[in-house]
């Protein structure tokens, strides 16, 4: 055992400090996210969930971490055994933000589709005059108010938080007059970043509601 310290002694001062970091390197770094329920992807592949360990990169190749969970903004980073290029540690913390349009906003049901009211007022007329009003409390604007066929849209109402844009829309029509019944749709949209409501290319449907818009179909359910 001593000849063997005495060798190590005697042939560290000849080992690079390139030798010592491939080394290092050939343990794996190890890619830790600030959430234990994260789904972490290299390359496209998903590899683990909250913490990762032994990711080795080839030497003058570059993989892709993605890190990415609901409620959170996606982060994606490059890491290379490069010259020049972002090298990875040996323990790479990579923090989420949270998305504040996903904290602004709820899982709901009622999203994009038709909710059914037979109204409590049988009057058309009525029953009609009562829910415009009852929806301008929450959208200033009407796009289309068809008096005629009882058919009503909202103009988009656009929230943006950081990273996302939120259109809301309502429509509300006359679907059947014996018995009385009209059909009402929160529309709920979101796209990427900053987008103008005219961009319907960006936008996808979203399967939550705006929180401000939760007591409006509360109520048109039980006050209409």
């Amino acid at each position: 055992m001593k000849g063997l310290q005495i060798f190590v002694i005697l042939i560290l001062p000849f080992i690079t400090s390139g030798q010592v970091t491939d080394f290092l390197k050939s343990s794996g770094s190890v890619i830790r996210a600030n959430s234990q329920t994260a789904d972490i992807f290299i390359d496209g592949k998903l590899v683990g969930q909250g913490e990762v360990s032994g990711v080795k990169i080839k030497r003058d190749e570059c993989i892709t971490v993605q890190v990415s969970e609901v409620g959170y903004i996606t982060q994606i980073k490059e890491f290379c055994r490069k010259k020049g290029m972002p090298s990875m540690e040996k323990t790479e913390y990579i923090a989420m933000p949270i998305d504040d349009s996903f904290e602004a906003s709820e899982r709901n049901d009622y999203a994009n589709n038709d909710i059914i009211i037979n109204p409590k007022e049988k009057d058309v007329s009525k029953s009609w005059l009562n829910a415009i009003r009852l929806i301008t409390n929450y959208f200033d604007a009407l796009e289309v108010n068809d008096n005629d066929v009882r058919y009503l849209r909202t103009a988009w109402v656009v929230n943006v938080f950081g990273n996302y844009t939120i259109r809301s829309r309502l429509i509300f029509r006359l679907t059947n007059e014996n018995p009385l019944e009209y059909r009402f749709k929160l529309v709920s949209e979101r796209a990427r970043g900053e987008a103008s409501p005219r961009e319907d290319e960006k936008f996808k449907s979203w399967d939550r509601v705006l929180k401000r818009y939760n007591p409006l179909i509360e109520e048109i359910q039980s006050r209409l």
